[in-house]
């Protein structure tokens, strides 16, 4: 495996000094200057980064942490003389696989630590790119037609595959009952405000939407990334939407399907298009989630990769698929009240 320094000091050299190569990784190739991205998006899959955050204010660190996070096929750690990180455990959520703090630097990095990491990525099944690719593109080729990564190459009209992501807020029938059809409409308008905020820096296009959810769309090109951790981000801000945005008295409860299928694609008159999966997936959204639960179908468990994977569970079986939920349960709304 390649490795690969991201800094903008020479001075990332002296941490490497011990380092000799082994079997699992090269010996460093170091990238200084101010053009990180560039370089960064220039490294094939399969390589292991170091990024150096000497130098980086907290929002370059912000920046690059999610460059990192969404670089397909890219495993990475971070050098952190300065103490910038405040929550090292929250890396590793993020996909990270090694972070060395001032103390570790000054003894310098040693292939020992590189064997350990390669144990660690061994244990945690992680897969190459390319591994993952090959094998994906031969188990659905000619029953997919990927998208592509963003929506330049959409065309109207055009069927395509797409992630599909359901979303509806749990207890409307009561809710509309409760605060009146002005207040409600507000709340809503709130609401759906925070979901097209979290989805607009992934790629995802809110596509059909009632009053109290509807169905987001994120292209399809054979990763995962981006819907997966889309879906990761809206539940780790929710609590903050609730306490500061929210125009609901209580914590609002949802539920989230993420499936992947094929559909004619529509700006408008969304609602005479004859779809399998998107029946499918509104099937599911209505029928099968339970209140503040997100569900992936099998179709998406192929793509997702390790660090994601543990979180699911499965969750049995829904019109002959597989269908896997998350672990860790949404807050819902029926006893938890704003103060």
């Amino acid at each position: 495996m390649d490795l690969v320094v991201f800094s903008r000091t020479d001075k990332v050299r002296e941490y490497f000094k011990i380092y000799r190569k082994n079997n699992h990784f090269s010996l460093p190739r170091f990238f200084t200057g101010k053009d990180l991205k560039g370089q960064i998006n220039s490294i094939k899959p399969g390589s292991f980064i170091y990024l150096d955050l000497n130098g980086f204010s907290e929002s370059d660190t912000t920046r690059y942490l999610r460059l990192l996070a969404r670089k397909e096929g890219i495993f990475y750690g971070l050098l952190d003389p300065q103490g910038k990180i405040k929550d090292a455990a929250d890396l590793f959520h993020r996909g990270a696989a090694d972070y060395v703090d001032k103390s570790l630097l000054q003894q310098g990095i040693n292939s020992k630590r590189m064997n350990s990491i390669s144990q660690y990525l061994q244990a945690c099944r992680y897969e190459t790119f390319q591994g993952i690719a090959q094998k994906d593109r031969l188990s659905i080729e000619g029953e997919y037609q990927p998208s592509g990564k963003d929506w330049r190459q959409i065309i109207p009209g055009k069927e395509y595959t797409f992630y599909f992501m359901f979303i509806e807020l749990d207890g409307k029938e009561e809710m509309g009952k409760k605060y009146g059809r002005k207040n409600l409409g507000i709340a809503l308008a709130s609401f759906r405000n925070y979901i097209e905020r979290i989805i607009r820096s992934f790629n995802g296009k809110l596509w059909i939407w009632s009053r109290f959810g509807g169905l987001i769309l994120f292209p399809f090109d054979l990763s995962e990334y981006a819907p997966i951790t889309c879906v990761f981000r809206l539940l780790l801000f929710k609590p903050f939407y609730d306490i500061e945005e929210s125009l609901f008295p209580h914590f609002l409860s949802f539920r989230m399907v993420l499936h992947i299928g094929s559909t004619p694609y529509l700006e408008t008159d969304t609602g005479h298009i004859v779809s399998d999966s998107l029946n499918s997936i509104f099937h599911l959204g209505q029928q099968f989630a339970e209140p503040g639960n997100f569900y992936i179908t099998e179709e998406v468990s192929r793509f997702v990769r390790p660090v994601y994977r543990e979180y699911f569970l499965d969750a049995g079986i829904f019109e002959g698929r597989k269908i896997l939920r998350l672990r860790r349960p949404v807050m819902t709304n029926e006893v938890e009240k704003k103060g």
